[in-house]
């Protein structure tokens, strides 16, 4: 990892590894499918438990409520392929925040610095490739090593192993 400093910012840099599965679907299946395996983030539930200061533990039962088969939920979606395709071409392709607020709890309170990368992104798309749509992801675990902690490693290959095993799942 290599650090350096401008002005008053300190800039760290590392390698970052790309997931591109292609999961054998068309783009329309691989998002149907993706969004029924995910959960969805319900925006009234989390101001509803803000605005109570609610124990822990609510919260945690809400977001395992709110969570999909997978522990994993989607926060937001843009259709980048909407506004895009008016040049140039039909592009299919669209990308997801997604993950836990349980998780990122955890994550946040080791290193808020990796605010950042949580949630996470995910996009779907289709570039024409023989194999069908694509799912592609940065791995946390690789996201979260500029971090040098062993504990945000586990973290990050515990959500790995549920995207993985998600994936796995769609092109069942």
């Amino acid at each position: 990892m290599e650090t350096s400093y401008f002005g008053n910012a300190m800039l760290a840099g590392t390698s970052f590894v790309r997931e591109d599965i292609p999961m054998g679907l068309s783009y329309e299946a691989l998002v149907k499918a993706f969004e029924r395996e995910m959960g969805k983030w319900d925006p009234v539930v989390d101001a509803t438990l803000v605005l109570a200061n609610a124990p822990w533990e609510t919260v945690e039962a809400a977001f395992a409520e709110m969570a999909g088969k997978h522990g994993l939920m989607i926060f937001f979606r843009a259709d980048q392929d909407r506004l895009t395709s008016l040049t140039n071409g039909i592009k299919r392709c669209s990308l997801y925040i997604a993950g836990n607020g349980v998780i990122a709890e955890k994550i946040l309170t080791i290193d808020v610095r990796a605010s950042l990368y949580v949630p996470f992104r995910v996009c779907l798309y289709d570039n024409g490739y023989p194999g069908g749509a694509i799912l592609g992801y940065e791995p946390l675990a690789t996201v979260l090593a500029v971090f040098h902690q062993q504990a945000l490693n586990d973290i990050g290959q515990l959500l790995d192993s549920r995207i993985f095993t998600l994936g796995a799942t769609l092109s069942e």
